[in-house]
């Protein structure tokens, strides 16, 4: 699989995972839907965590790994967990003092 294959596998599962949460609304009276569906702010953020799917399966391919491009698809819808893990883990600057 080539990088532009996988990333646009990586972007397919990205708008599978938005499309999932999107579609948990479906039966919402349209006056109660969210306020943030309507945000400039949200569908920027979704637009690059979308396009995080395809960069992270981009990081996969030029690490080696095999991917298929149902694997790669996987990785793409679940890019925020794999970010959100990565950025949970960093240690706290405020711990500790250094003298």
């Amino acid at each position: 699989m080539g990088f532009l294959e996988g990333f646009l596998y990586g972007i397919f599962g990205g708008c599978l995972a938005e499309i999932l949460g999107l579609f948990k609304l479906r039966r919402e009276d349209p006056s109660r839907l969210p306020i943030w569906l309507k945000s400039i702010f949200y569908w920027i953020v979704t637009l690059l965590m979308i396009g995080s799917g395809g960069i992270l399966v981009v990081i996969y391919l030029k690490s080696n790994f095999s991917l298929n491009p149902f694997i790669a698809v996987n990785v793409g819808a679940s890019a925020p967990l794999i970010i959100g893990t990565l950025t949970s883990q960093a240690p706290d600057p405020k711990v500790g003092r250094v003298d």
